[in-house]
């Protein structure tokens, strides 16, 4: 019923006449899009065919289909209609243009005067932001009864999205839409109303959504460097309208980017945490242009709940924040990020958010974390967090002590304490369990997941793992346990189809579930101790 009633209002003669308003004839200003286009992408769309995570669409080469064969709500159909394509067709140079009119076309013909699914405040906003910023694809040497329909379909948008961007379902959403109606709203003439709107949106939900250090709350790096970077599309569109960005948007640009910088790894791209992705080297690198030397990330987010430990070439990112009660549904705490150089070693697994219900799930449990977990129901949380962090001329040392949130015990807690030599070639660890029942302790296990292109090798009595990296670096995994398991594992961090994996895997020993009253409290400490050691660190 709502939804009959949302359609009859928007297309309605009273609704579609306050769409109404000054025709643009051009575009006051292009945004910068930072990403990388793949040309192997856009070759693909050009035939028809196109796939993202489930979902798959050939079309055989009629491109208008595509629009009717994507499902309403699937990822292929938000990705359609946010216009995220263009950035590839425009890859293509001269060969990319006609496929590219050929859609947007395709979609006028649909959705131009209103759609309840299509014209949503998030999909309108991303829309808006991809032809703000490729028009010339679209337009350049167009005949003027085209031009002139592509402009006055995006300003009716923009005129829809000032009255319904409060409407975004989540609040990152909120956010995007605000800016996107900000950008829209000052590239095209007749839309300055709009414009200001949309920057006042911008001015609470930044208030709202970010903290003091620049973090965003959901703690996801993808969606720092995409908020930071579209910040920085803002300000430079207010630049280029002659007007000069307010305070709150010229600090919040600068802190928003050295905090999605503070995630940058060796390979240019961000580590993987809380539903993030490695993303794009090209658009980090963007975002850390806009950091001065005053501004530049700290290594320590405290707001945030991130450590960040960098030795020589090697780099340890730690999620020191607690879990319980977050809004967000990844169980990260205590997780952590190594890498040497541009070989990303010990991951998180990623985000399933591009899979089934069942994928996001398992990618969203704590096993899914190079962390500690409990493999008991129902599920354990961390609480109240405390951290200590020492610097030497030795090395690095970070102690993070955090409760363990059970039905059975107020006092139980457990400790993660790191260790990165000076030279980034030892990084030794202890984790900790202190006062927990003891059938909780044997149920314990330690999970180090590797990243797809790392091999490693068993060595016969299971005392410690061989590593080797893609640049030929070699590295050495031992650990005080009676033995190391090297069990399956997959990675979804890189964004496109889940990559086979392996993990290592520490358990307590066996002895502490056979115990007599092994239902009891410990009311003692159990640890387990590894270390990680570069070869030529361990010959030299």
């Amino acid at each position: 019923m709502i939804g009959r009633v949302r359609k009859a209002w928007g297309e309605s003669l009273f609704y579609q006449a306050q769409l109404k308003g000054p025709a643009p004839d051009r575009l006051f200003h292009q945004p910068e899009d930072p990403r990388t286009p793949d040309a192997d992408l856009a070759k693909s769309l050009v035939r028809g065919r196109i796939a993202l995570g489930d979902e798959a669409v050939d079309c055989e080469g009629d491109l208008e289909s595509l629009w009717d064969r994507a499902r309403g709500g699937g990822l292929l159909y938000a990705y359609l209609q946010e216009f995220s394509w263009l950035v590839h067709l425009n890859a293509l140079d001269e060969a990319g243009r006609a496929p590219a009119r050929v859609l947007v076309k395709a979609w006028l013909d649909r959705y131009e005067r209103w759609s309840a699914q299509a014209w949503t405040p998030y999909f309108t906003a991303e829309r808006l932001i991809a032809l703000c910023a490729h028009y010339p694809l679209i337009l350049s040497g167009a005949d003027p009864l085209w031009r002139s329909r592509v402009l006055t379909s995006m300003a009716r948008q923009t005129r829809h999205l000032a009255r319904t961007a409060h409407c975004a379902e989540t609040g990152f959403e909120r956010l995007m839409t605000a800016l996107g109606l900000s950008v829209a709203g000052f590239c095209l003439p007749g839309c300055e109303g709009p414009a200001e709107r949309g920057l006042e949106m911008v001015r609470r939900e930044l208030r709202l959504q970010f903290r003091a250090d620049g973090g965003h709350v959901s703690r996801n790096p993808s969606r720092q460097l995409k908020a930071a970077l579209r910040l920085r599309t803002l300000a430079a569109a207010m630049a280029a309208r002659g007007g000069q960005p307010p305070g709150f948007l010229r600090h919040m640009v600068v802190r928003a980017s050295a905090m999605a910088v503070f995630f940058r790894c060796g390979d240019g791209g961000l580590a993987v945490f809380n539903g993030g992705y490695e993303d794009d080297g090209r658009a980090v690198l963007a975002a850390q242009k806009a950091v001065d030397a005053d501004a530049a990330p700290a290594d320590f987010a405290r707001h945030s709940g991130y450590h960040r430990l960098s030795a020589a070439r090697s780099l340890l990112i730690v999620d020191a924040a607690s879990d319980a009660g977050e809004r967000h549904a990844f169980k990260s705490a205590g997780s952590l990020h190594f890498s040497s150089g541009r070989a990303r070693l010990f991951v998180n697994c990623g985000n399933g958010g591009h899979r089934s219900a069942e994928w996001r799930k398992a990618l969203e449990r704590r096993a899914a974390h190079t962390a500690l977990s409990f493999e008991i129901s129902p599920p354990v949380s961390f609480g109240e967090t405390v951290h200590r962090r020492a610097e030497e001329a030795q090395g690095q040392l970070l102690e993070i002590k955090r409760q363990i949130l059970t039905a059975r015990t107020d006092n139980a807690s457990c400790m993660r304490r790191l260790y990165l030599s000076a030279d980034g070639g030892d990084m030794r660890g202890e984790d900790a369990i202190f006062d927990a029942p003891r059938d909780l302790v044997a149920n314990a296990v330690l999970r180090f997941h590797l990243h797809p292109s790392v091999r490693a090798s068993l060595a016969r009595d299971r005392r410690s793992v061989i590593l080797l990296l893609p640049n030929k670096e070699g590295w050495r995994f031992k650990a005080d346990c009676p033995q190391i398991q090297l069990e399956k594992s997959v990675y979804c961090g890189g964004g496109a189809a889940p990559a086979a994996t392996e993990q290592i895997v520490l358990r307590p020993p066996a002895e502490i579930a056979e115990a007599p009253g092994a239902a009891d409290m410990s009311g003692g400490r159990v640890a387990i101790r590894w270390a990680l050691r570069r070869l030529d660190a361990v010959q030299a």
